[in-house]
This record gives C-alpha cells, sequence and structure tokens, in this order.
C-alpha cells in the first residue's frame, strides 16, 4: 500500500484540534477527516480560487499568498497542511515561516511538494483536458523550485522548528507493478493510472513533518547558518 503520512498524522494529532488546510480548494482535509473518523475536528482553509460551495462550520478566507501572509491569526492551528502549494508560490522560504506562525506551539506542519525527480520524466502525453501530470512543468502555474527531503529539513532547521519526518511519497507495491502498469495505462489511455503509478514508482513527489516548539509564540526567527562539523 501507499504510505500516507498526512493520514497517519489525522490519527495522532489530539482529540477536537483545529485544522487549517492551506490551499483548500476541494475540501480534501474536510474529506478526509470525515472518511476515517475525525468528525471532531476543527476546519479552517485559505485558497487564491473562491469556492462555489463551502462546508457548514468551515472558516474559509480567500487571499493570494504571493501578496499577502496567510489570514489566520497566530498560533492559532494544532495541524498546519500545505500539500502542494508551495511550489506555486515565489517565496517559499517565508512561506514555511507563515506557515509555523499559524501553528500553536507545538503544533505540526506538514507540507507536500513536487520533488526533483519530478525533473526527470517527459510532459503528460494523452488527456490534456484532464490536467494530468508527469512533468514539472506540465503545471504552468509552478512557479517556484522543487523540494528534495533535505531541503525541507534544512528549511525546517533555518525557521528554528523540529523536522520529524521527510523523505519522498513512494509505495513499493506501485514500483513493482510499473512495468505492467504503465505501458497498461498508456495502451488504455488510462490518464490517472498513468499518473499515480509514475508518481509513486518514483516519488515523484516528498513531504515534511515538521513541529514548532513549544516555548515559541507566533513567527519563529530564520536563521541561515552551517553545522559546526561540516
Amino acid at each position: 500500500m501507499t504510505r500516507n503520512p498526512l493520514l497517519d498524522l489525522l490519527h495522532t494529532i489530539p482529540k477536537e484540534s483545529s485544522v487549517l488546510d492551506v490551499g483548500c480548494f476541494g475540501f480534501g482535509m474536510v474529506s478526509l477527516g470525515a472518511k476515517f473518523g475525525r468528525p471532531d475536528l476543527s476546519h479552517s482553509g485559505v485558497d487564491y480560487v473562491v469556492p462555489a460551495e463551502i462546508p457548514v462550520g468551515f472558516d474559509f478566507r480567500h487571499a493570494d499568498l504571493n501578496k499577502s501572509p496567510i489570514p489566520f491569526e497566530d498560533d492559532r492551528f494544532d495541524l498546519v497542511v500545505c500539500n502542494h502549494v508551495i511550489e506555486h508560490l515565489r517565496d517559499g522560504v517565508d512561506f514555511f515561516g507563515e506557515c509555523a506562525r499559524v501553528c500553536k506551539p507545538g503544533g505540526t506542519i506538514y507540507v507536500e511538494a513536487p520533488s526533483e525527480r519530478s525533473l526527470t520524466l517527459p510532459g503528460f502525453p494523452f488527456a490534456r483536458d484532464s490536467f494530468f501530470s508527469m512533468s514539472y512543468f506540465d503545471d504552468p502555474t509552478h512557479a517556484q523550485r522543487v523540494w528534495t527531503p533535505q531541503s525541507f529539513h534544512r528549511l525546517t532547521r533555518y525557521w528554528t522548528c523540529e523536522p520529524i519526518d521527510t523523505n519522498y511519497r513512494i509505495s513499493w507495491k506501485r514500483r513493482l507493478a510499473a512495468p505492467i502498469l504503465v505501458p497498461w495505462a498508456l495502451l488504455t489511455r488510462n490518464g490517472r493510472m498513468l499518473e499515480q503509478t509514475v508518481w509513486f514508482a518514483l516519488g515523484w513527489a516528498s513531504y515534511l513533518v515538521a513541529r514548532k516548539p513549544a516555548d515559541t509564540h507566533g513567527k519563529p526567527t530564520f536563521t541561515y547558518y552551517i553545522p559546526h562539523n561540516c
């Protein structure tokens, strides 16, 4: 199976936690919470696009995060989720500081974005109107660099937060089945099968789970440094 670190977090965050979904169009965190037994969670979100319908009780804020900070107060959320958003922003480094600012002291931040492995693939070959991606460059709104697990780790340290887990999103089941699934998806023109197989066989995306220090309020201090043992 494909391990989903975000789903792992949903199972472990405290009861009645507050969750911020940065880039919430589609309300994926609301759906995950309902599907996996977390109706107790309080959901908020921010997006560049205003949804046609907003779930009852959801605190939605509209903002262009290239121009504005995250429109929520300091130290509010137990879990801040940024799922495939940071690569669309011009200043991903400062954006992580904003995620830390709105996170409660001791709270958790989850970030996922295309990895450097997304640069190794050709563009998606068919089903143009479905907006599937193989190459990083298939999405013209990608404005930022790609993110390796190491870059996520360093970003967290620079913002004086604690990196808990950072790695590639990989499914060994998909990897083993890729020699069969990829040709079959191409033959049958099954876009979703091709995208998902390639993504999880290759490690197309990387992720970060980080913790804001329990003694830090508001936006942490960014400090660029080189370790003494280098």
